[in-house]
């Protein structure tokens, strides 16, 4: 009975590692939770279950995902300075740092922790959330009306982003290393045969991804784009102007455009520059985040991929699915001529690149993980009919190793929740009147702004699903900064 006792204590031990299993990766606001407010555009809401009554913080500054979530949902509410401190903190957390080109050490994190570790570790983002991070930056900063840190951001974003098309690379070839590397641990040749003939099965998880993408495509472009607004408008920025950074920033939109509309959009800023020596005068620029972002669900293969015998009752494999965001609006409709943003920035793209370049290494870790664990149990399984005679108690423990073994099989889903589907941008000649109509695609209204007596204006309008109306900003451009002393 000695034998059964041990068997009975690992099988409580396997127990709790499942409930830590469930809680890597803090967060304060959950998944439905923040379903339900976004289904409405409800971002006060939101964002005041991140905050306590005293307008104290109450998310956890040393979770990545958490801080990321909690730094949009003030972005989308206007919270413009709460946003700059979550997204501080993410920043220190970011493996993906400004100014490191070269792909670090840790980035076999990001192919999912360790090749036959079943627990998910820290959530370490990606290199696309990275100059997300800047560019909310310095949306914030413009939004707040701060030239000075809105400069240091947009110069982050200009730098992460390059750095990226780079980092990509390194990480693509990571991830092939690391298929390699649990191939080339015990077991190999049986990791292997399971890896073949699961193949076609786990198309399931990329069969969503968009298709025709290029590498250049994990730039945000709307960030380039915005940064190109923010050189031609700055108060103090001669130099951009004079330069052509301006310019130079759009050749950069340009690759990483989602659609035909984005890089004729850009042409349009690109001609406008030149016409004014590198500034604009009297547009009004649009910024439209619609809808919800991509994410991931599970899903299973449940077969005797190896290992057939009466000594295992479960083995299996879980992997994640991509999945596509939701659009809210699809599209605006600005002013009495009815321009149409256009989509600059497609997160799916972003998202789905990423995925699609670690999702081999996530299925091999799937498959060494699960040979593991499948000749743990048989292995506990054997010692259960010993001790128990091959009774009913044996049974109910091979039962229950099998449980504990299909809970331990788990896909991390883990995804920043709050993102747009899209970003969209409008640029238009400012209203004669001073006053901007928008609609929706259909036509319906949306919002009436009163647009600032200024040579330029910047407006933001988010909606993340259809129950509510649009958070509509209005900042004039450009931003008179105390910190510049204009």
């Amino acid at each position: 009975m000695n034998n059964l006792y041990a068997r009975l204590k690992v099988l409580t031990v396997i127990t709790f590692v499942v409930a830590l299993t469930g809680c890597a990766g803090t967060r304060t606001v959950d998944q439905k939770s923040a379903a339900a407010d976004l289904a409405t555009s409800n971002f006060k809401a939101y964002a005041q279950k991140y905050i306590d009554a005293k307008g104290n913080p109450t998310y956890d500054p040393k979770s990545l995902l958490d801080t990321l979530e909690a730094g949009k949902a003030f972005n989308d509410a206007g919270m413009w300075d709460k946003s700059q401190e979550a997204f501080d903190a993410a920043s220190s957390m970011m493996m993906w740092k400004e100014d490191t080109v070269a792909t670090p050490e840790g980035v076999a994190n990001l192919v999912g922790t360790t090749l036959t570790n079943d627990t998910f570790g820290p959530y370490t983002g990606k290199i696309f959330q990275g100059g997300l991070i800047d560019y909310y930056q310095a949306m914030n900063s413009l939004m707040m009306g701060d030239e000075a840190t809105a400069r240091v951001n947009f110069n982050r974003v200009a730098v992460r982003q390059s750095n990226a098309v780079t980092q990509f690379d390194a990480f693509t070839k990571t991830s092939s290393d690391s298929v390699n590397q649990g191939f080339g641990e015990k077991g190999a040749e049986t990791a292997q045969k399971s890896f073949m003939d699961v193949a076609p099965k786990t198309n399931d998880g990329t069969k969503d991804i968009p298709t025709g993408l290029t590498k250049a495509k994990i730039r945000n472009a709307s960030a380039d784009f915005m940064s190109a607004i923010f050189r031609s408008t700055s108060a103090a920025g001669a130099a951009d102007k004079s330069g052509g950074l301006a310019r130079a920033t759009l050749r950069d939109a340009g690759s990483a455009a989602a659609t035909q509309g984005g890089t004729a959009l850009i042409g349009g800023l690109d001609k406008s520059l030149q016409a004014g020596q590198g500034a604009i005068q009297g547009k009004v620029i649009v910024v439209y985040e619609d809808g919800t972002g991509p994410g991931f669900s599970e899903f299973r293969i449940d077969l005797p991929l190896f290992l057939v015998t009466s000594k295992v009752t479960y083995t299996g494999i879980a992997l994640p699915r991509f999945q596509q965001g939701k659009p809210a609006f699809g599209g605006l409709k600005l002013g009495a001529k009815n321009d149409a943003t256009v989509v600059m920035t497609n997160l799916n793209d972003l998202a789905g690149l990423e995925f699609d370049a670690a999702y081999k290494g996530i299925v091999a870790k799937a498959v060494v993980s699960t040979i593991i664990k499948t000749v743990a149990q048989a292995a506990i399984n054997t010692a259960a009919d010993k001790a128990t005679g091959g009774g009913v108690m044996g049974t109910l423990l091979k039962l229950g190793t099998g449980a504990a073994q299909a809970a331990l099989t788990r896909a991390d889903t883990r995804a920043w929740i709050n993102l747009p589907n899209t970003i969209q941008i409008g640029f238009i000649d400012r209203p004669a009147n001073g006053s901007l109509a928008i609609a929706a695609a259909d036509g319906r209204p949306l919002a009436q702004v009163q647009l600032a007596e200024a040579p330029n204006n910047l407006v933001v309008v988010k909606a993340s699903g259809l129950g509510g109306k649009p958070a509509v900003f209005s900042q004039a451009l450009p931003v008179l900064s105390p910190a510049l002393g204009l």
